[in-house]
């Protein structure tokens, strides 16, 4: 329903990682129109004015800034003005560790220490990728992995606390693919299946982790989704149900209004954006 971004980078010989500049990645690095992405993006931001749209949140741009973007949240850039900093860019399949442990969605704001710290690496890393010198394929996933540690301290994160256990690895890929738009088959025996494991360990695993059942967690997900797209699209209420898994509009009405507190109907006349409104259908 939103324009999904895979990684492809101005590079001769792309790696599943990119890192430079907002003018070195082009105009889709600030991209005034709402999308999500296949990869997971950090942007840290040194200077400008506007606004950055994470999931229907508007984020003043007050530099500096660390933005962590999940593979399928919908976010755009709004007004962007004189945007200056660095972003970084990798796949799930390529560095599971630092998506594992990576904090976010977030929105973080270091302290003058901190980003003269943040600067010092990421410079170090855009050098490593954009020179190449000898190793530079094992520097950076360390270098990658310093960034995140230093993301989950800014986070206020203990960078030994996930992905301990089998049953929080369970729990933070259940995470993953329910960040992703593919809600058709939204039922935990679904999400069983696609991570190979039996529904009451799924089960027993996402409670142990979050406090929360899977099903808690999945009708929140199609919630979400069905405000970006009430919020964001010209779908019909129709549409919208069916794109988050209920084939009856009435039933999704119902429980729409259970989760959100109000009608389809009446979450779009509030927040619908008519500058954003014809997005693709996919």
């Amino acid at each position: 329903m939103f324009p999904r971004h895979e990684l492809e980078v101005p590079d001769p010989a792309p790696l599943p990682f990119a890192i430079g500049s907002f003018d070195w990645f082009g105009p889709m690095a600030r991209a005034a129109f709402p999308h999500r992405h296949a990869f997971h993006e950090i942007v840290y931001l040194t200077r400008g004015t506007g606004v950055h749209v994470v999931d229907l949140e508007a984020h003043p741009l007050r530099p500096p800034q660390l933005f962590v973007v999940r593979p399928g949240q919908v976010h755009h850039w709004q007004d962007a003005g004189g945007v200056d900093g660095w972003v970084l860019v990798f796949t799930d399949d390529a560095y599971p560790d630092a998506a594992r442990t990576l904090p976010g969605p977030a929105v973080l704001r270091p302290g003058p220490a901190q980003a003269r710290r943040f600067e010092a690496l990421l410079a170090t890393m855009t050098e490593e990728y954009h020179l190449r010198p000898a190793g530079f394929a094992e520097v950076l996933p360390a270098l990658l992995h310093v960034l995140v540690l230093q993301a989950r301290r800014l986070d206020g994160a203990d960078a030994g606390s996930r992905g301990t256990t089998a049953a929080a690895r369970i729990a933070e890929d259940f995470g993953r693919l329910l960040a992703r738009p593919v809600l058709a088959d939204a039922t935990v025996q679904a999400f069983a299946a696609r991570l190979g494991v039996s529904t009451s360990h799924l089960t027993e695993a996402v409670k142990a982790s979050t406090g929360e059942p899977p099903g808690r967690l999945i009708r929140r997900a199609q919630a979400l989704e069905a405000r970006r797209l009430l919020a964001r699209t010209s779908l019909t209420v129709a549409q919208v149900a069916r794109a988050v898994g209920f084939a009856d509009p009435a039933y999704f009405c119902r429980f729409f209004r259970r989760e959100v507190g109000v009608t389809p109907g009446r979450y779009r006349g509030k927040h619908h954006d008519g500058g954003v409104a014809s997005i693709d259908r996919d």
